[in-house]
């Protein structure tokens, strides 16, 4: 058997039916064997675009894809898409094609040691240069991508390894078993201890928890015990929008007010699959305040790298909830009537404390987008974002309540995500609406994506909110800097005619001038058996709201 036969017969037996990628010199031998197979192999236009449909694949599904290129610049294509992958902990396979072992280091045509440059940004990387080794390598692969904390991992494959002869029976393959590390007994009732003993408790839902399977069990422990769920940007969703223990997010930027007031009320936190980064925090000082933590992660090394945590728990996010909500059986379970006032109260403060979203205003005030796309999409709807001012009105203000159904470009914050993310997620999910959010400047950073889509009959949809602005980097210069440089885009308002682009790239589209407009217009796009791009020309400099601190958000 030749080894790239050997390959594309393990990732069958991994469970891969679906790839995305462009076929090249340096990794043809791989394609020949690819093309008979039963993977359906997806070619897109650029390769970070491969990676950002695999990866959104995952998320969307909790199924693996693979992303497979070329050597050379195809290989390192592939970069911000592992970027944007890792450090939202989604595992995907990335296969690369490699110039044949003997022309390693020695400067030959696309030869470039993509393990070497990919592995600060990925789980793990191999270059391959054994053949005898290559399914044990790949078995690991799939074993790391999966296990405790995901990741994608890169496999760059000379070749001549790819063509060489191998005495390796598939038949003898089998997957390795992802570890699930259970929690320690004597953590399980010490955090239950500190629950029992607070005042006000909340629980902070992490992407984690979603990767887990575990927001049925995060939300059945709120509910027995009557504690406020907040959830943060990486877990939109993991809890119904009209919920009575629902508290919103918390954070600077992609926070809202109502989250911001229970964990600013809050003396212990008790924080599932999250991290504490940056963006949630803000100011370290305000945020820990007082409280009490307790953190689960998967990933032993999070636990106290950057909030204490009162008690830890290195475990399986699913595991280690199922054993805290055993615990928490052994006394009977808190009454929604017998709740305290901040937990009855919560349905009222969250719809006081809402940000609106029915603004008149001509131009379209931009929160008015959004009022919108809740009213005309669907529960299942898939929604993908990248970056920018529009990524974070998208998370204060869409209503999204099921999980792995909003995917954002969270700690990368990646421009050019968001079509070719709705594109993977889309395949992942036939029947399912794919909807990218995103500002005009994003738009033209892989829309060429939309030719993918129109080739293959997925009708994303694209909403472009247009404010004609790198509009958080003005409002940045503006509030940071008092000046403002290099960040107009006025041209977008007037030059610029992405419904013709979208046509040109064989979808449909039209242009909103007005908000009574919105909601026809997205009604169109949902008819429509093409991709569908709505521009919406919205307000040039409304401002977001964000601060530095969860106590001191300014509000727009």
């Amino acid at each position: 058997m030749i080894v790239s036969e050997l390959i594309v017969k393990i990732l069958e037996k991994e469970g891969i039916t679906d790839a995305f990628g462009i076929p090249g010199a340096g990794i043809n031998g791989l394609y020949k064997y690819l093309k008979d197979s039963a993977i359906k192999h997806y070619t897109v236009r650029h390769e970070e675009a491969a990676v950002h449909a695999a990866g959104a694949y995952y998320r969307s599904s909790g199924r693996l894809a693979a992303a497979i290129c070329t050597s050379g610049p195809g290989a390192t294509n592939f970069v911000t898409g592992l970027y944007t992958a890792n450090i939202d902990s989604i595992p995907l396979i990335a296969i690369t094609g490699q110039a044949v072992t003997a022309q390693l280091g020695k400067d030959a045509f696309q030869c470039v040691d993509i393990a070497a440059i990919a592995a600060p940004v990925a789980k793990k990387t191999w270059c391959v240069t054994d053949a005898g080794s290559v399914a044990e390598i790949f078995r690991e692969a799939f074993r790391t991508a999966r296990e405790g904390k995901p990741g994608p991992v890169v496999l760059d494959l000379p070749l001549d390894i790819q063509n060489a002869e191998t005495s390796y029976d598939i038949a003898s393959y089998s997957p390795c078993e992802a570890a699930r590390p259970a929690p320690d007994a004597q953590d399980i009732r010490r955090a239950a201890g500190l629950l029992r003993e607070a005042k006000a408790p909340v629980i902070i839902m992490g992407g984690g928890a979603i990767e887990a399977g575990a927001a049925g069990e995060c939300l059945a422990l709120a509910e027995h015990l009557q504690i406020p769920v907040i959830t943060t940007y990486m877990a939109k969703g993991g809890i119904p929008e009209q919920h009575p223990l629902n508290a919103g997010h918390a954070g600077i930027q992609v926070g809202q007010p109502i989250g911001n007031k229970i964990l600013l009320g809050s003396d212990l936190v008790l924080g599932v699959g999250c991290r504490f980064t940056d963006r949630h925090t803000g100011a370290i000082g305000p945020y820990k305040g007082n409280r009490r933590f307790i953190h689960i992660n998967i990933e032993k090394s999070e636990i106290g790298k950057i909030i204490g945590a009162d008690v830890g728990i290195a475990a399986d996010a699913k595991l280690a909830l199922a054993a805290l909500l055993a615990e928490a059986k052994k006394q009977p379970p808190v009454a929604p009537e017998a709740a305290h006032e901040r937990v009855r109260s919560l349905p009222a403060s969250r719809a006081e404390l809402k940000r609106r979203t029915d603004q008149a205003d001509e131009p379209i005030h931009p929160h008015r987008v959004f009022g919108e796309i809740n009213k005309a999409f669907g529960p299942d709807t898939l929604f993908t974002t990248g970056c920018g001012i529009t990524q974070i009105w998208s998370g204060q203000l869409q209503e999204i309540s099921r999980e792995r159904r909003y995917l954002p470009s969270g700690g990368a914050g990646t421009l050019g995500y968001d079509i070719p993310a709705a594109f993977g997620a889309a395949i992942a999910n036939p029947g399912k609406k794919a909807v990218a959010v995103m500002g005009d400047f994003g738009f033209t950073f892989h829309v060429q994506e939309l030719a993918t889509c129109a080739k293959y009959g997925i009708p994303v949809i694209v909403l472009i909110v247009n404010n004609a602005y790198l509009g958080l980097i003005r409002q940045n210069q503006k509030y940071a800097y008092q000046y403002e440089y290099a960040v107009e885009m006025r041209e977008n308002h007037s030059m610029m005619d992405y419904v013709k682009v979208a046509q040109g790239l064989g979808g449909d589209g039209e242009r909103v001038f007005k908000p009574d407009g919105l909601g026809a217009a997205m009604r169109r796009a949902q008819q429509s058996e093409k991709p569908y791009v709505i521009d919406i020309v919205v307000q040039e400099t409304a401002d977001c709201s964000m601060g530095n601190s969860i106590d001191a958000v300014r509000e727009f």
